[in-house]
């Protein structure tokens, strides 16, 4: 019995990495199902460091336009997206253009790499040319791993971004790296970009992006988790975080205690909330056909909270809304 209990312990370790591998596999179909689109997002100044001076005030606004599509690169990987950005005014005018190899990632989730092109002029518009897609060679791309995105799924949206400060973006006097955080969804493409000095993790600057509705304006929050063991206040910590949109945005997580619950916020896609000009931030737990907590909140405000028990959640606008003196 002794010497069958390693090999049955062996056994159930490999099924459950195959499980999780298979779990992976999924989520990269379902990504590069999700992601392909275009996406009119409003991206907002939040803050202004020495490479933006000048150039852009805190608060300004740019309509930016991004085009995801799905491109048969074999060489390259299975799963693999060209994503062109510009100014929404001026097509021909590209900002960006990246090829995304999406792929299973160890430890759960979609791992995605970026690739960059040494001549990106040559190979405009990419994804609509047969022919460029055919000369495109692997020496004809740059690739950083520190880079990579590393994304999970949430229920209907897959979210995360850069790991460390591998991504490294140095100026000619000090060290500094980039951090990416994304959200992609069905009809969903959130960003926000920061430049971060290594030295003392000090944000230089950050831009912030999120999707334009045709009926309404939607806006991103970073949500925090919060739990104390003892109830106490100087036994909080942090348990969790995400970004949600306040039109339906949710995400599920583990609490300290083992239950599995999740997080809602909403706006005016309520359909509880007809004539009410509120913001609403709703804690369920899985099971329950109540709420286990919701808060209200003026439907600009730029932060919404609320306490269960040992455990609380804050929400505040990645992009804040700034009030005038006499609002």
């Amino acid at each position: 019995m002794n010497a069958r209990r390693p090999l049955a312990l062996a056994a159930i370790a490999v099924g459950i990495y195959g499980m999780a591998r298979a779990a992976a596999v999924d989520d990269v179909a379902t990504l590069a199902a999700w992601w392909p689109g275009i996406y009119d997002s409003s991206e907002q100044l939040v803050l202004a460091g020495p490479d933006e001076e000048g150039r852009r005030a805190e608060g300004s606004e740019l309509r930016v336009r991004t085009l995801v599509s799905r491109v048969a690169l074999p060489w390259l990987g299975d799963d693999v997206l060209y994503a062109e950005e510009f100014l929404h005014d001026e097509p021909e005018n590209l900002r960006r253009q990246v090829l995304l190899r999406l792929e299973p990632r160890a430890g759960g989730g979609v791992r995605v790499r970026q690739y960059t092109l040494r001549n990106p002029a040559r190979f405009r518009h990419l994804h609509r040319s047969p022919r460029l897609l055919a000369s495109l060679q692997v020496d004809d791309l740059e690739t950083d791993p520190g880079c990579d995105l590393v994304l999970r799924r949430e229920v209907t949206q897959f979210v995360g971004g850069t790991e460390g400060n591998g991504c490294r973006d140095d100026a000619p006097r000090e060290a500094r790296y980039i951090d990416y955080r994304l959200l992609v969804g069905r009809d969903l493409y959130w960003y926000r970009r920061r430049l971060v000095r290594v030295a003392d993790n000090a944000v230089i600057d950050e831009v912030a992006g999120y999707t334009w509705f045709q009926l309404y304006e939607a806006r991103l929050f970073a949500c925090r988790v919060r739990w104390s063991d003892s109830g106490r206040r100087e036994d909080v910590r942090d348990v969790y975080a995400a970004d949600l949109h306040d039109q339906g945005g949710r995400a599920r997580f583990r609490s300290p205690d083992g239950r599995e619950l999740e997080i809602e916020l909403h706006a005016n896609d309520w359909p509880f909330a007809s004539g009410r000009d509120a913001l609403i931030l709703i804690l369920d737990e899985a099971g329950r056909n109540e709420p286990l907590a919701t808060a209200w909140a003026p439907a600009d405000a730029d932060e919404i909270a609320l306490a269960a028990g040992r455990l609380a959640v804050r929400c505040a606008a990645v992009v804040p809304r700034r009030r005038s003196a006499d609002a």
